[in-house]
């Protein structure tokens, strides 16, 4: 191993080390065995002549010389994504591997088809996508493209807002046509508050639907409560009670009865998001100028003017 390759082995082992606290995560998350890591530390020790770690029962502690390099291992990393980002900035060719990030929701009802499209269209671009209801770092290159429901976009990244994003309160035609007057309106938005809800749970407290039933003091209604709003819309299919889903859920689900949708003071949008230095990529800009125009086609479902 050359010098510059053991001086960035030996950043990189510190690093581990201390964000782990152990040696055998630092070997798992290095990818090479407990012997190694417990050798490579004793060998930087020994070379620097200075001690970096305190050994306790609870694991490895950084000493104030071991946080001094574990800062630079850190300058060291981020100045590696910056420079991979720049590199990456001068392809032009819409060709490679992009990795999207979204929620269940929005793929499973919504995004699968026009990925397809969108593969169709550039047969070069290979898609990794990753279905989660949690934030994705894009600034650490978890993905390169986010489309997320949000009210703002975030200061670090860039991207368009496509569409409002709204909801409604749903039932099933079985259950609850009781509901909703000669006109298909709701009759009394009090009837509301004696129903059984369904609901996302804490884990989704983050969502805007978690917290427009909060406030208006629905949530203490909702008797199930899931971690998907995949899971709620099928618990309201299957007579489980009312809930609020996305208006394009129902757009597409005829076993959905709206009882009142769009609702007037939820305020959400969707945006497609990058990183600023990926922007100019090549395939990141041709996937989402694709993805910006064929969610656009699609607005009214979005927004519950269908």
């Amino acid at each position: 191993m050359n010098v510059q390759g053991e001086y960035w082995r030996d950043l990189r082992t510190v690093l581990a080390v201390a964000k782990t606290g152990s040696l055998s995560a630092a070997a798992r998350q290095l990818g090479i065995s407990h012997p190694t890591v417990f050798r490579h530390v004793n060998q930087i020790e020994a070379k620097l002549e200075v001690k970096l770690f305190e050994r306790n029962r609870d694991g490895y502690s950084p000493t104030p010389a071991g946080e001094a390099m574990v800062g630079l291992a850190e300058k060291f990393d981020r100045d590696l994504v910056v420079l991979e980002r720049q590199l990456l900035g001068q392809e032009l060719q819409p060709r490679g591997l992009v990795r999207i990030t979204t929620t269940d929701t929005l793929l499973i009802n919504f995004l699968s088809p026009i990925f397809a499209d969108l593969q169709k269209c550039y047969p070069d671009i290979e898609l990794e996508i990753n279905c989660s209801n949690e934030l994705v770092n894009l600034n650490r290159r978890d993905a390169e493209i986010a489309i997320r429901p949000s009210k703002n976009s975030p200061d670090n990244m860039v991207g368009r807002k496509i569409s409002d994003l709204n909801v409604g309160i749903y039932g099933t035609v079985k259950d609850h046509r009781y509901l909703l007057d000669e006109t298909g309106s709701l009759k009394d938005f009090e009837l509301l508050k004696k129903l059984t809800w369904i609901g996302p749970d804490e884990s989704l407290a983050h969502l805007h639907i978690y917290k427009w039933l909060q406030h208006h003091q629905l949530y203490p209604r909702v008797r199930t409560r899931h971690n998907s709003l995949l899971a709620v819309a099928d618990a309201v299919r299957n007579g489980g009670g009312v809930a609020v889903l996305p208006c394009f859920m129902a757009a597409i689900d005829s076993s959905l009865l709206a009882l009142k949708s769009p609702l007037d003071d939820f305020d959400n949008e969707l945006w497609i998001l990058t990183h600023p230095d990926l922007r100019n990529v090549g395939r990141i800009r041709a996937c989402m100028d694709f993805l910006v125009q064929a969610i656009s086609l699609k607005r009214p479902m979005l927004e519950g003017n269908y």
